[in-house]
């Protein structure tokens, strides 16, 4: 169960990741139409902000202890495909069902769990490969270039073998390398000097790991690798905007040194650890850079509108988390879960409500499986129409009220004509046992079919079964397996505990006490049907 939770978790972020690079790709693109647009720092600020909110915010459901109502569930996770299985001697197969189709597919719990982890260790892998690979080929070109100045903590570097100049950051230092050639243009050098210094400046060098990270933890997902994309371009233009706005850098100067150093770097890979100045290296990407330094409006918004526009971005996401906290729906009932109803239900009652391991193979055999789903809901429906009668004789009799969940495993409470040897009615008592109890069952009529008349004996009996027993789990064993199979079941074991009798194979129907007590739960417990 710690899977799925981690499961839903990791799926959260998922979507949330997504509605980020949806948002911020919907705040650049309104930008670009307003009089006053955003300043690309702005942007690059509200983007940073996204990509972290969308991981954090998946974690805020669980801790408030949410559980997401209004997105679909596609995928529910079942104990065993049918509550029969089990009573016919399958073995229990803990299934996903995803609903990707009208009938949905099904999957293997254990394979579907192995697989997700697989592909998450794969992408995992691929990416820190990548990641490794270009921090090495930086290395390379860092340790390779000649120092030309150091500032405290930082140093600027030529380098032969770097056709673009990049920033480069490590703990403790900051570093700016320039290709040698570059040394020829004096003023191509002081520009490209300044712009790298502002990559420093906006932290886009560490902001850089974090998704690198994101990346890695979220291979599989393709917005994660369009966010970090649309990143790196509002980084170039916030450092094209923050560089062009100093009164000594002309615009088009500034336009004329994108296009050389784009042109010198054209024949060569760009390594992708780094920021580098071209920003991609698309044609597309210098195209908007150019453009943007050469159109720049003579005022952005205010700071109120971007704290506005940033809000309603967080809101959005907030939403989307609490929507999509819960798109796994586990139905098991772990067993603390079990252990913490039938504590609560002896504590308002001394009726023996038990959890054990049997019980709990049956509360999910009835919770946690489609049709054993399906049978509980229709039962507890139609249990309405009869829970005023039965109420009241249990309580005419001064018994436990607990007794009104037994005609949910007799007959799902449907009042069942006879079936051969098998019982009839709510309660499923048998032609003997009726007529001992003083029930008229002959070809005319069948008081069984009478459910005032039927309860009224089924209680009874019920209550005659506990005066000779002094125990309710005996009391219930009895009424399914009789009453000389359990004093022989307590003489054969030599204990009057009925879980002992029952490990002992003295019982009818199999795991009925057992079903009994899951039913009690669950009459105790609906919101487990929800």
């Amino acid at each position: 169960m710690a899977f799925v939770a981690w499961a839903n978790l990791y799926i959260c972020a998922n979507v949330l990741l997504a509605s980020s690079a949806a948002l911020v790709a919907v705040l650049d693109f309104a930008s670009h139409r307003l009089e006053r647009p955003l300043a690309y720092r702005h942007c690059l600020r509200l983007a940073h902000v996204l990509a972290v909110a969308a991981v954090l915010l998946a974690f805020v459901p669980p801790l408030v202890r949410y559980d997401g109502l209004v997105a679909p569930r596609p995928a529910q996770i079942w104990s065993s495909p049918t509550m029969r299985g089990v009573e016919s001697g399958e073995a229990a197969e803990e299934r996903a069902v995803v609903a990707v189709a009208p009938a949905g597919v099904s999957l293997p719990l254990g394979a579907a769990n192995r697989a997700a982890v697989v592909l998450f260790l794969i992408g995992l892998l691929i990416q820190a490969v990548r990641t490794g690979a270009d921090l090495c080929a930086t290395r390379r070109i860092v340790a390779g270039s000649q120092e030309l100045r150091r500032y405290s903590r930082s140093s600027l570097r030529a380098s032969e073998h770097a056709m673009v100049p990049f920033s480069f950051w490590r703990p403790g230092r900051y570093v700016i390398v320039v290709p040698s050639a570059l040394a020829l243009h004096p003023r191509d050098l002081r520009l490209a000097i300044r712009h790298e210094a502002q990559h420093h400046r906006q932290q886009d060098t560490k902001w850089l790991y974090l998704y690198q990270l994101l990346k890695a933890l979220f291979f599989w997902n393709p917005c994660v690798h369009v966010l970090e994309r649309r990143m790196r371009a509002l980084q170039e233009l916030a450092c094209d905007e923050a560089v062009t706005a100093r009164g000594n850098v002309e615009a088009a100067e500034y336009c004329r040194c994108l296009l050389r150093v784009a042109e010198a770097a054209a024949s060569r890979r760009r390594l992708q650890v780094y920021t580098s100045m071209i920003g991609g290296g698309a044609a597309f990407a210098l195209k908007r850079r150019i453009e943007a330094v050469l159109v720049q409006p003579e005022r952005h918004q205010r700071a109120p509108v971007i704290a506005g526009a940033g809000a309603i971005a967080l809101a959005a996401l907030a939403a989307t988390a609490l929507t999509f906290e819960s798109t796994i729906a586990d139905r098991r009932v772990s067993a603390e879960t079990g252990e913490a109803m039938a504590a609560a239900a002896r504590a308002r009652s001394a009726f023996p409500v038990a959890a054990n391991d049997r019980v709990l193979r049956q509360l999910n055999l009835l919770l946690a499986t489609p049709d054993g789903r399906a049978y509980v809901a229709a039962g507890l429906e139609r249990m309405r129409s009869f829970d005023a009668l039965i109420s009241a004789e249990i309580e005419a009799r001064g018994l436990p009220r607990e007794l009104a969940a037994m005609p949910l495993v007799e007959s799902g409470y449907r009042n069942l004509p006879p079936n051969g040897p098998h019982g009839a009615g709510l309660w499923q008592l048998i032609e003997p046992t009726a007529r001992l109890l003083g029930l008229k069952v002959d070809d005319g009529r069948d008081e069984r079919l009478d459910v005032r008349a039927e309860t009224r004996a089924a209680v009874r009996y019920l209550a005659d079964l506990y005066r000779h027993f002094g125990d309710w789990n005996l009391a219930i064993l009895a009424y399914n397996t009789g009453s000389a199979r359990v004093e022989e079941g307590i003489r054969a074991v030599g204990s009057r505990d009925a879980w002992h009798i029952i490990d002992a194979g003295y019982e009818n129907d199999r795991d009925y006490l057992a079903r009994v007590m899951a039913a009690i739960l669950i009459v105790e417990n609906p919101s487990l049907l929800e």
